[in-house]
């Protein structure tokens, strides 16, 4: 039975969704996150898991400790999913991404890779740059901005709660100006990171 797991990963709001026997689960495990939009989201099929940040001023024994946590706790709720069968699907960094905020987040993930590769094969993780999962959102123009893989991902047409309650009920998932509420365009980057996975390896399925 194959399983896809399509991980957005951040130091603050990681979100994963799941694809296995033609259904769509989504995770997430957000440090901060206010408790209306908890609620919506949960609301809306959501499985949300909060952690507690252990505070150090040495960064880099923050950045040790805390991925440690994060890396445990994402792996604690998609174990029932891991097995041979199961491919995980980063959204990798950008290219042009620079500076220590970077090399944070790209330390945070790796530890998350190597904890995940006890588990399951490396062969069985990928990583596909922005770029390429904008493309298969079809938002890879130039100009393109997240809200465009949110458009794309309500007028996609595939049977998700998330989806359907956005296409009916937008307003919910909207500031008071009309934008998305944060974590949204988290857990929509992990979708298009599973259906990045699916159109390359469309032979698999």
């Amino acid at each position: 039975m194959k399983k896809i797991v399509g991980i957005d990963f951040s130091m603050s709001k990681p979100a994963a969704c799941i694809y296995i026997n033609s259904e769509y689960f989504f995770y997430s495990w957000p440090k901060e996150l206010s408790i209306k939009n908890e609620n919506i989201f949960k609301n809306a099929g959501i499985n949300i898991s909060k952690r507690i940040e252990v505070p150090n001023k040495d960064v880099v024994k923050y950045d040790i400790i805390n991925s440690d946590i994060l890396s445990d706790l994402i792996i604690k709720t998609l174990i029932p999913f891991l097995d041979k069968e199961t491919n995980i699907a980063f959204e990798g960094s950008s290219f042009a991404s620079r500076g220590n905020a970077t090399l944070s987040i790209t330390a945070w993930r790796y530890i998350l890779i190597y904890k995940l590769s006890k588990i399951i094969s490396l062969d069985n993780i990928f990583h596909y740059a922005p770029i390429t999962i904008k493309k298969t959102a079809g938002c890879s123009q130039k100009g393109k901005k997240k809200e465009d893989m949110i458009k794309a991902f309500i007028e996609s047409g595939v049977d998700l709660q998330l989806r359907h309650e956005l296409k009916a009920t937008p307003e919910k998932f909207q500031k008071r100006t009309g934008t998305w509420i944060e974590h949204l365009d988290d857990l929509v980057d992990a979708y298009w990171a599973v259906e990045t996975f699916r159109e390359k390896n469309s032979h698999l399925f």
